[in-house]
């Protein structure tokens, strides 16, 4: 009965024994398999801009209602002459609805004050860019401008997209190799990745047609 007894403790024992071995080999395991290290990758490009938003707003200041309505064709007609003058047709030319104000205070100087806003949608960057340079002719031409404000934007991301991910991802890999190596461990496959986001922002202020484009990728690789 003692044998039995000691018997059924020694396998017992040797039961907890391949229990705990397996268990300690497993967590090892499982302890290498989520080690790893979080790396950024950057990637940056200059491109040109494939679109300019050109907008062109002015002011007209009358007493008389007809009379102003009249001044404010009249100067449609004349921005619209300039701008198919430098060579836009009349599907990029839009204008948008008249904003007038009409001041009762006693002593204004004009009772009815129009804001009037064209603006060109183009795909002709460099047209938008020379012509701009040349609205003092409507300055000339009695046309009181509030605004002459271009945005050049970059409108075609996905055909430099691939070619941006991969210089990210293969920054972020060769970071992620340097740190393995110093520390005396193998690089392994991609863990988790995170694209990031595109941020465009002029090249500079002097050539607002030229954007930069920037990319910050979050990675993290398995590491032994």
């Amino acid at each position: 009965m003692e044998n039995t007894k000691n018997y059924a403790i020694l396998i017992l024992g040797v039961v907890l024994l391949v229990f705990s071995v397996v268990f300690f080999f497993s967590a090892k395991d499982f302890s290498q398999q989520g080690s790893y290290v979080e790396v950024k990758g950057l990637s940056e490009k200059i491109v040109k801009a494939d679109t300019a938003i050109w907008s062109i707003s002015f002011d007209t200041k009358l007493n008389n209602v007809d009379a102003l309505y009249s001044d404010i064709e009249k100067n449609i007609g004349t921005v619209k002459a300039f701008l198919k003058e430098k060579g836009f047709v009349d599907e990029e030319i839009n204008v948008a609805p008249v904003n007038i104000y009409q001041d009762t205070y006693k002593d204004a100087l004009f009772r009815y004050n129009s804001t009037t806003q064209l603006s060109v949608y183009t795909k002709k960057v460099d047209l938008v860019k020379t012509a701009s340079k040349d609205t003092l002719i409507l300055v000339k031409n009695g046309i009181a401008m509030n605004q002459n404000f271009i945005s050049f934007e970059f409108s075609d991301i996905n055909s430099i997209k691939p070619e941006m991910l991969a210089e990210a991802l293969k920054n972020a890999k060769d970071t992620a190799q340097q740190i393995a190596k110093e520390s005396g461990s193998v690089l392994g496959s991609l863990h988790r990745g995170n694209q990031g986001t595109f941020d465009i922002t002029d090249k500079d202020p002097g050539s607002p047609e030229y954007k930069k484009i920037r990319l910050v990728s979050s990675l993290s690789f398995l590491v032994k």
